[in-house]
């Protein structure tokens, strides 16, 4: 309270200073006494609500001026006079454009694709080292790309177009029997081929099915 006091009262001075008014006629202008306004600035009073409305009127300022400390009257005028900066959403809450998920999508599929090649190479070392002799070896790359066409199945279904499943479906298929056409070479199994022909139609047929109307309504 005393802070309160003394801050009004240097306040009150000063303003009157400014003026270059005198107490006695400031005191006139307010319609009180000399000995009042000494009072008030010498911080052994404070003036009523009703009186400090009249005073910042007078003054042309705001009640909470009074109350303010010199350096206070500061800050608030630089923050008024400082021109306002537009609000900017925090970088790291901002969406990546379009394009650029797209990107990361076919980098981190692309990614895995190569995993699985990556590996079989381990496998094939590691089997050519320890087991020279063996002659099957190589044939782990054969089945890396049956592998690779389901990782490749599995992400175009998640973040892709699922529409163009049925390529990727086609490849793993025909990549999958001549896999075992070529490690069962020796018993001459071509006949292994026939079973890709219907297996085949049954995928394009699958791949021109549409939704129902009735199914589209219900889920637009």
């Amino acid at each position: 309270m005393e802070d309160w006091k003394q801050t009004v009262a240097g306040n009150l001075a000063a303003l009157r200073k400014e003026r270059h008014l005198t107490q006695a006629q400031l005191a006139e202008q307010l319609h009180y006494s000399d000995k009042a306004v000494s009072k008030w600035e010498r911080g052994e009073s404070l003036p009523d609500l009703a009186v400090m409305k009249q005073i910042a009127d007078f003054y042309g300022i705001l009640i909470d001026d009074l109350l303010r400390t010199q350096q206070e009257r500061d800050r608030a005028a630089a923050a008024a006079s400082a021109p306002e900066q537009p609000l900017q959403p925090p970088a790291e809450n901002a969406a990546p454009p379009a394009h650029c998920r797209t990107r990361n999508r076919l980098i981190i599929a692309g990614m895995a694709a190569l995993l699985v090649w990556l590996i079989a190479s381990l496998i094939f070392v590691v089997l050519d080292t320890a087991i020279p002799e063996l002659r099957y070896g190589s044939f782990l790359f054969l089945y890396a790309l049956p592998v690779t066409a389901v990782v490749c199945l599995v992400f175009n279904s998640i973040w892709f177009n699922p529409r163009h499943n049925f390529i990727i479906i086609s490849v793993l298929l025909w990549s999958l029997l001549g896999a075992l056409f070529l490690t069962l070479y020796q018993y001459r199994i071509w006949k292994i081929f026939l079973i890709g022909i219907p297996a085949q139609l049954i995928i394009i047929l699958w791949s021109r099915l549409r939704p129902s109307r009735e199914k589209q309504q219900n889920h637009p």
